[in-house]
This record gives structure tokens, sequence and C-alpha cells, in this order.
């Protein structure tokens, strides 16, 4: 569920559910909200299925959790819409955060902990204000684009969005090859020509940021750190993404994240920043000139000298980046607790989240005598959370244990190579698995 605000508040409520075996999102309704708190929000949404008659008439017997943003009037434990619907329908209810949101968060606690980050989005918010509101000022700077044999682009926002590929786009648009010395050329022009005194002190304020040779290379190193966060955005995104692809991809972005502490991604943004600035020492020893470092063409002030070396152990960036690996590696484990084993308290639909990992075969045992035993535990515990609608829907739980164990025997002989989302859909659709396997498949 989503709430939202533009001449009139309104609900717009989708359902995740299985089509021919597969995940997908349809859009159930678009409905006004005539209360904007928990039973009115919860009332419009009762409103979008009952619109579409008798083909959602049992909704209510069949839902197993719900999705939303994490306004306390969606999602509050104490009179949110999640607690009118588990009191109607059940508590075996899961209440989902929105992960993409969930993720947001993340990165903006990052933020506000590290102050160069601060100052980055800062100065790219500055800059797409300076060409945004004044077309003046982007005719100017494709002029000296032109003149530059560049093709300047509309430099992207970085705030009031809540997706990360935003920033991520945002930071590639400002680094990209001719685009940064443009930029640059035309905050130096503001900056000594314009006449209106803000403009041309915000002007010089992004000038000075941009020939900080620190602030540079903390740009590129960021600018890896967002790659990776952006992909796990996207693929939050999917319509037809699972709760395995997602801890999966969780626990990459972590370990990808946590080893740029030791090392710089390779092949990325900061790697080929120093690895200049070495090649430019380098050029300029051989040819005794005095010390000099730019990037594209702009010259570099500050620790430049101490980035072109073989280690950036002792420098400023990184200290920052060791910080930013730090907070972003904490605020990530703790707006995703829930998926992780690192929750402190966990509650029965928390537990109920990390039993499902049990139908993820790429994590069974090898051995077919664990592998009859595996996740038996899960499996009762997730027979018994839900047992409110498994019984509404016939499903026999002693009967559903039996068959988990044969339906692992197969897979595990015929269907181990398959991904996660081709197995179920060949179980739940082609005979003779889904008849076999009934009652696990309702």
């Amino acid at each position: 569920m989503e709430t939202d605000i533009a001449t009139k508040e309104c609900v717009i409520v989708y359902a995740h559910i299985l089509q021919k075996g597969r995940p997908a999102n349809i859009l159930i309704g678009h409905i006004e909200v005539e209360h904007a708190h928990a039973q009115g929000v919860y009332a419009a949404s009762k409103k979008a299925f009952a619109a579409l008659g008798d083909q959602c008439s049992n909704w209510l017997e069949k839902i197993i959790a719900m999705g939303a943003d994490g306004a306390a009037v969606n999602l509050a434990s104490k009179g949110g819409v999640i607690v009118l619907l588990q009191q109607e329908a059940g508590d075996h209810i899961v209440p989902f955060h929105c992960m993409p949101h969930r993720l947001e968060l993340a990165m903006l606690s990052v933020q506000r902990d590290i102050p160069m980050i601060r100052q980055l989005y800062d100065l790219l918010h500055l800059i797409w204000k300076t060409y945004h509101f004044s077309p003046k000022s982007m005719r100017e700077l494709r002029v000296i684009g032109a003149d530059l044999g560049v093709n300047a682009l509309v430099p992207s926002g970085v705030k009031g969005t809540r997706w990360l590929p935003h920033v991520s786009r945002a930071l590639e648009t400002f680094l990209k090859p001719g685009q940064f010395t443009t930029v640059y050329r035309h905050m130096d022009y503001l900056a000594g020509s314009s006449a209106n005194a803000d403009i041309a002190g915000q002007a010089t304020k992004v000038k000075k940021s941009m020939e900080d040779a620190t602030f540079v290379a903390f740009c590129h190193f960021i600018t890896d750190v967002f790659s990776g966060i952006s992909k796990f955005s996207l693929l939050l995104q999917r319509n037809d993404v699972i709760l395995p692809q997602v801890v999966c991809s969780l626990e990459q972005l972590l370990v990808t994240t946590e080893v740029m502490v030791a090392r710089p991604k390779p092949h990325g943004r900061l790697s080929e920043f120093l690895t200049d600035m070495r090649l430019q020492r380098r050029q300029q020893d051989k040819e005794g000139e005095m010390a000099v470092y730019k990037f594209q063409t702009i010259t570099l002030k500050g620790e430049a000298s101490n980035l072109a070396e073989d280690g950036v152990a002792a420098t400023k960036l990184k200290k920052v980046m060791d910080a930013t690996i730090k907070s972003t590696v904490k605020n990530l484990k703790a707006r995703f607790s829930s998926l992780l084993e690192e929750s402190a308290s966990e509650s029965a639909t928390t537990k109920a989240v990390k039993c499902f990992n049990i139908f993820n075969h790429d994590s069974w045992p090898e051995n077919k005598e664990d592998l009859v035993d595996h996740g038996a535990d899960d499996l009762a515990f997730l027979l018994d959370h839900f047992s409110t609608v498994l019984r509404r829907n016939g499903v026999n739980a002693e009967l559903a244990k039996e068959e988990f164990v044969s339906l692992k025997l197969l897979i595990a002989k015929m269907f181990k190579d398959k991904t996660y989302l081709s197995l179920w859909e060949l179980m739940l659709t082609r005979e003779p698995y889904c008849s076999e396997h009934k009652v696990s498949f309702g």
C-alpha cells in the first residue's frame, strides 16, 4: 500500500501474487482516502478490492503479508493499518516495510554520519539547481561544452527522490569525461562575472570543492559504493523478485562494500583515478617537472601529491573512506536486520520470513541423509504460523511435511541446476509435479 498527495489523498493498492508459477504485481485500485488515519486507509484499501467483485471477494482468506512505506499510519504496531488487517484476517500476516524505501533510509543515515557525503549531496544539488531553474545558465554550459568539444549533459538531481539509482546517475554524469571540466569552467565564469552575489558565492563554493583533490577522489569512491547499492535498489524494484534473491544480493552487497576498506573496487572509478594520479607523478618525475596533478584538465589542490603515492593509508581520503564504509555497513545491517541473522529480538513474523529460506535449494546439503531432515523445524514453524490461512484453503499440515521430504529428494536428484524462479515455476505449473505435490503447493 502506498499513500501519496496530489490534489487528493489516495491509496494505491497492488497485490503480489503467483501468476502461472511466477511472482507478479497487479494493480488492484487507486482509491481516494476519506480520512488519512489508519481506519480510513484500511477502508479505502478494502474498497479497492471490493470494486473488483467476485474475483477478489476472498482476498482476506488468502493474504499472508502486507507491504507499505514506513509511515506510522501503515506499519505502527499500535493502531496502524497492519494491526487492523491482522485483527480481521489473522496474526500470521507479515508486515513488510518497502525495501527500496528502507534502503533509502539507510543511506540517509550514512549521509548524516559522514560530513563529506553531505557536502557532496549539497554540491550536486546546487549544480542541479543552477541549471534546472536557469535556461540561461544551461545555454552557457552548452556553449562552453561545445568550445571544449563536449556534449554537456543536464546535471541530475539527488534530493526529493526516493530511489538511489538517481544518485548513482547524478554521480556518473558529474564525473563523465568532459562534463566535470565544463561545469567547472562555467562555475569559474559565474564566480567572476555574475552580478548576483548569491550566484557568484555559490559558484565559488562549487569551484573550490571541484579543485579539492580529496573531495574529487571521494566522489570517485562514493560512485563505486553507490554503483553496488544502485544495483541492489533496482533488484528490489523488480516485479518478479523473490526473498532468497534479496537476501543473497544483500549479503553480497555487504561483502563487496566491506572489502573496499582494504582496497578500491577493481576497475572502479577510484582505482582509475588513483592510477591516473600515479601515472602523472611518474611522468613528472621522469621529466623533472614540478608536481602538478589534474583531473581531466582541472588542477587539483590539497593532498593531491599524497594521493599520487603508491598507498593512501595516511591520507584524509582513507579516513573518510573507512568511516563511510563502516557507517554504510552498520546502517544496512540495521535496516535489513530481519533478513539477516543479526536481529537482537525476533518476532514470530520475522522468524517466519527467515524460515522461507528452506525453499532455497542452493543452500540444501549435498548428503541425502542430511537433506531429509533439512528445514524440518522451520517448515513446522511455518505450518503453525500460517495455520489459519492454510486451514482455510484445505492444506493438511502433516501431509505437507511428508511431501516436503519427497520434494527435496526429487529436486536434489533432477533439478539442482535450475534457478530458483524456473524451479518453482516448473513445480507449480507442470505435470506430474504440481499434482503429486498439490498439498505443498496449495
